[in-house]
């Protein structure tokens, strides 16, 4: 899926119908960045919500999962979720 990239301040400006019919990587000043796809926190191939300081979180569709939850339901294939669990657990 295609992101476009967009300060937080940018976002926030945006329309409800702009929202919700696209998708998102907004990015926040210290480093941080959220994913939202018809204005709902959504990622497939990765973390919806990076934190600055690291932490990371899991959401398909405005839902969070646990990473491993998530890793599950997650329509990518095996190969796929193995490299995002070498990488993430």
């Amino acid at each position: 899926m295609k992101y476009r990239n967009i300060s937080l301040k940018n976002y926030l400006n945006l329309s409800e119908k702009v929202k919700n019919n696209g998708s998102f990587c907004v990015f926040y000043e210290l480093g941080g960045k959220d994913y939202y796809v018809n204005g709902k926190k959504h990622r497939e191939n990765g973390p919806a919500v990076e934190y600055y300081n690291g932490i990371k979180d899991w959401y398909l569709n405005g839902l969070f999962y646990p990473f491993e939850e998530w890793l599950e339901l997650a329509p990518i294939s095996n190969e796929e979720k193995i490299l995002l669990k070498l990488k993430y657990s």
